[in-house]
């Protein structure tokens, strides 16, 4: 073999690689530089509600996320323009799992800075107006029947998951009330850090939360007394254990979930 040929050809396929590498890095670049406007754009386009994002890191062929430094505003129409700030958020997922019956979560990290829920003098709640645009109006369809014309209920298997740690972090909370002649502004230090392993379940997050959502429960009860009270119940039996705990979980998200239709 012709030695000048194949120092030829050992130079075209370098030249080929870094080409290649120089093209996927750059890709790579575009992807961190326009995902964040591109989600900013998307969310206040579909709530009102402005968002900034320091830096976003999705990679879904390693199963990584990496969220830094997100804020989100009220929309001009709330007298107190803050809202939430997260300065963390990330995920490590298998992505092999998403195939699988079980979601695998290696590690998920939540540090929120603090988070202001605003009723302006409508009786107009900011977290409850920013859920309900985000989530949308839910698409109708006609309930399935069985033979005889009579509808059927679907019963969807729940997704099995597994999070081997869970670290969940939240400084503050503040509420603050324009709905009376007198604006009240409540701030509460929470001070939240807790980490969980091999959270299989909603139950296993109850225990901790128990001591910290009564005096959430008498805050936010000025804004959504409905909300309030089902905190307040489910405080008291998330420092209990098994079933109740489990009940707990439920019955307040059905009564959130109803406050937030109203």
């Amino acid at each position: 073999m012709n030695p000048s040929r194949t120092a030829t050809a050992g130079g075209i396929w370098f030249r080929l690689l870094l080409f290649l590498a120089i093209l996927f890095a750059g890709l790579a670049l575009a992807w961190m530089i326009l995902l964040p406007p591109a989600l900013t754009r998307f969310v206040q386009g579909r709530t009102g509600f402005p968002m900034e994002i320091q830096s976003l890191y999705v990679n879904p062929f390693t199963g990584r996320l990496a969220l830094r430094g997100m804020a989100i505003k009220n929309p001009p129409t709330f007298p107190n323009p803050a809202f939430a700030e997260v300065r963390e958020v990330s995920v490590d997922w298998r992505v092999s799992s998403l195939f699988s019956q079980r979601l695998v979560i290696d590690d998920i990290v939540v540090d929120v800075a603090g988070i202001t829920l605003v009723k302006d003098p409508l009786g107009a709640i900011n977290a409850w107006l920013f859920q309900e645009r985000l989530a949308g109006a839910p698409a109708t369809r006609p309930p399935a029947r069985s033979p005889a014309g009579a509808p059927v209920e679907a019963k969807s298997r729940p997704q099995e998951f597994l999070i081997k740690r869970l670290q969940l972090r939240c400084d503050r909370l503040v509420i603050a009330d324009y709905s009376g002649r007198q604006p009240v502004v409540r701030e509460l230090a929470l001070n939240y850090n807790h980490t969980y392993e091999n959270v299989t379940s909603a139950q296993q997050l109850a225990a901790p939360l128990g001591n910290l959502l009564a005096p959430v429960a008498g805050a936010i009860g000025g804004l959504a007394p409905e909300a309030g009270a089902a905190l307040r119940a489910a405080g008291d039996k998330f420092k209990e254990s098994g079933r109740k705990a489990g009940e707990a979980v439920k019955g307040f998200f059905e009564s959130l979930e109803k406050s937030l239709k109203k």
